[in-house]
């Protein structure tokens, strides 16, 4: 079902561009402004908290925590110079090598964000679960805008409709292999250090969203409401998970 989920998004982002033409780089703002708002509602409120809380018999370690969680902002930031930042809303016009290098950053990111939704059985608790829930939630929300902004991309580089969509594919399929690996290789058991590493990816992403202001340092009306949007519904989400 996780592995279903997780390529929902990414098909319905190609449905979005195709059928609903809402592939202009103003509508993918707009569509990160929620996503971004929506992401850091849910690490404050609670992936972070949980994070710190430690299971009874269980020592957290604050530092080490910490120092992964900077390794994936910092992670995070090495990515975007190959992804040219097409996962906080930067489209750009592409052309030759350049699409392979957007989507080998693109498919890193997917690939070390999902090692966190692996489940190891002999290490899963009620707490586990609910972070596991809304980490897939957050994922599955980040990743949409990103595959119609990519998708976007490639076609209006020339690239041939089944070769974008290949392309596409390959994106896809990164989130359910990192499950996969993780929850088969023994990964699963140290979720807790690749939670923080996400948390810092996720930090990054969603306050390079909204922290980034257009021309003359103007906040444009459309993307401050999304903004409000993504903000609520994190609140809610977690209101009604306690």
């Amino acid at each position: 079902m996780v592995y279903l989920v997780l390529l929902s998004s990414i098909a319905l982002g190609a449905l979005t561009v195709f059928w609903f033409r809402l592939n202009d780089p103003r509508h993918v703002k707009v569509l990160n402004a929620f996503t971004g708002a929506y992401l850091f509602a849910l690490v404050v409120l609670h992936l972070l908290p949980d994070l710190y809380e430690a299971e009874p018999g269980v020592t957290i370690k604050p530092l080490i925590i910490g120092g992964f969680i900077l390794l994936g902002f910092f992670l995070q930031i090495a990515l975007d110079a190959i992804s040219m930042g097409i996962e906080h809303g930067h489209a750009h016009e592409i052309h030759g090598r350049m699409a392979f290098g957007i989507l080998a950053g693109l498919c890193v990111h997917a690939f070390v964000e999902a090692l966190a939704l692996g489940q190891s059985p002999d290490h899963q608790t009620a707490r586990d679960l609910a972070a596991h829930h809304f980490l897939l939630v957050s994922i599955v929300v980040h990743n949409y805008p990103i595959s119609i902004a990519l998708l976007g991309m490639l076609l209006q580089s020339g690239m041939k409709k089944s070769r974008a969509l290949a392309c596409l594919g390959l994106f896809a399929i990164m989130a359910p292999i990192g499950v996969f690996t993780s929850t088969y290789t023994g990964l699963a058991v140290y979720s807790h250090y690749l939670m923080a590493v996400v948390i810092g990816i996720f930090m990054h992403i969603s306050t390079t969203i909204l922290f980034e202001s257009e021309d003359h340092h103007r906040f444009p009306i459309g993307k401050m409401f999304a903004v409000i949007v993504g903000l609520g519904l994190g609140v809610l989400s977690v209101v009604f998970e306690s």
